[in-house]
């Protein structure tokens, strides 16, 4: 959907006004995504009608697009290497990682004294939660990999600067190899326990996403799309149920999120 002008109101009475676009289209299916993650974690439909089935199959789509989106939004930030800016972002994101867990972990003392439960409580049991986003909060490696995503994206601008949009294309060629040639999934992740074999092995998944994301944004292809939006919403509909019930692809069979399809 096209997106539409929002007038914010300025501190300062004798400064114009400034315009904000808001996509709401983007807002709308951010919204959906999060109603995705919902059903994937804690639905399981036993109905026979047809539209649940529709409304709540195991698509997994929405941890592709939630990185492409976040990326998508961070494009601006990210290339303008602002200390500030980009250690705001970290922040945010390091805070919930680290707060969260901690937070848990002491309450779990408490619920183990007084009710004889066997939540987690060790040290080792926080240290892995904190090491790998992947313990006793199970999704906290989607947050793992979007700090270091982050990261990596951060430290490629800022070595190499006006190439970096070619760097970041070839990290995502190379990622790609790495899942097609099973060399992520049968050389490093089985090195590891499944914790943290989940979190790497994420990362190879997940930086593909987030290069397509910062991709449109940089060349604008959003905007782009916006002047014929009902015939690339219709095409896009069909081309994706067109992957979706054909296996154009070769299928890699480890991991979550691999290969090309997801990201068409």
């Amino acid at each position: 959907m096209k997106g539409k002008y929002i007038r914010l109101k300025t501190r300062k009475k004798d400064e114009p006004k400034k315009l904000k676009v808001f996509n709401f289209g983007l807002a709308i299916l951010k919204s959906i995504q999060a109603f995705l993650v919902v059903s994937a974690h804690n639905f399981k439909s036993g109905s026979k009608n047809k539209i649940v089935l529709f409304i709540t199959k195991e698509r997994l789509l929405h941890v592709p697009i939630f990185f492409i989106l976040s990326f998508y939004f961070m494009h601006n930030n990210l290339l303008s290497l602002e200390p500030k800016i980009i250690l705001n972002r970290l922040m945010r994101l390091f805070i919930p990682y680290i707060g969260w867990p901690i937070i848990i972990w002491i309450i779990n003392h408490y619920w183990n004294k007084k009710y004889n439960s066997h939540f987690a409580v060790t040290f080792e049991q926080l240290k892995l939660q904190l090491l790998w986003g992947h313990y006793f909060i199970m999704s906290y490696w989607f947050l793992w990999n979007l700090i270091a995503i982050t990261i990596l994206f951060t430290l490629i601008i800022f070595i190499f600067r006006k190439h970096s949009i070619f760097i970041l294309q070839i990290v995502l060629i190379l990622c790609y190899s790495a899942q097609y040639s099973g060399y992520y999934y049968y050389k490093i992740m089985k090195k590891f326990s499944q914790r943290p074999a989940k979190t790497i092995g994420s990362f190879f998944e997940d930086t593909p996403f987030a290069v397509i994301g910062f991709i449109f944004a940089h060349y604008k292809i959003i905007d782009k799309l916006q002047n014929n939006k009902i015939k690339t919403l219709i095409l896009s509909i069909l081309i994706y149920n067109f992957f979706d019930d054909y296996n154009i692809f070769v299928k890699i069979k480890h991991g979550l999120y691999p290969g090309f399809k997801l990201n068409i």
